[in-house]
């Protein structure tokens, strides 16, 4: 994961959408919503967005919107062979001013390694994949980007919030680089500030 991949990802997913571009193959089985085209598009306005910052005298602001499609497909298609062996998985949808995430993690990859106390007791207690739900508001604001949870399940079961923020942060420094969705971090780009509404986001430069 690239250093603007991670600031976008922050700005656009909770999570940390720029990474390195890497096809995961073609026995990936097809999603409901994810398509090659969605992928596509997304990719383009990544790079519009990259390339907004190179001009200095020209276009003093604009926005881009994504739809969730777009997002999603750019998730599985291009990105979801460069996470780290204990994401599986990742969707986001979009609502208005909110944002809700949807994970499968696996415990036995993200493992005894992780630095949080409760995160270690929660990859002894649970081994394998499992899906963690998250609900909640994504901060960018100020040219800086981070996710505030609301709600959390893992599988059915409700957990508290500081236990789900700790799963989050360790399986984000697992990524390369390492990051941190939960605390505030720059958003590359000049990206100001990014507005979430339902079944899109708009990035505002």
């Amino acid at each position: 994961m690239t250093p603007a991949w991670k600031g976008a990802a922050t700005a656009v997913a909770a999570a940390s959408l720029a990474l390195a571009a890497a096809s995961p193959g073609s026995d990936i089985p097809p999603r409901p919503g994810i398509s090659r085209t969605a992928a596509d598009a997304c990719n383009t306005k990544l790079l519009r967005l990259q390339s907004f910052p190179a001009h200095p005298d020209g276009v003093k602001k604009q926005t881009t919107e994504f739809t969730e499609a777009e997002v999603n497909s750019y998730l599985a298609l291009e990105l979801s062979a460069k996470y780290h062996p204990s994401l599986k998985s990742l969707q986001v949808k979009f609502a208005d001013t909110r944002l809700e995430g949807t994970a499968a993690i696996d415990f036995d990859q993200l493992g005894m390694s992780a630095k949080g106390m409760f995160t270690r007791l929660f990859a002894w207690l649970f081994s394998g994949t499992h899906k963690l739900n998250v609900r909640g508001k994504l901060r960018a604001v100020g040219g800086k980007g981070n996710f505030e949870l609301d709600e959390a399940q893992f599988d059915s079961a409700t957990l508290p919030n500081f236990l789900v923020e700790e799963v989050i942060t360790a399986v984000g420094r697992k990524q390369k680089p390492p990051f941190d969705p939960m605390k505030p971090s720059q958003l590359p780009w000049s990206i100001d500030h990014v507005d979430v509404r339902a079944g899109q986001i708009v990035v505002h430069q």
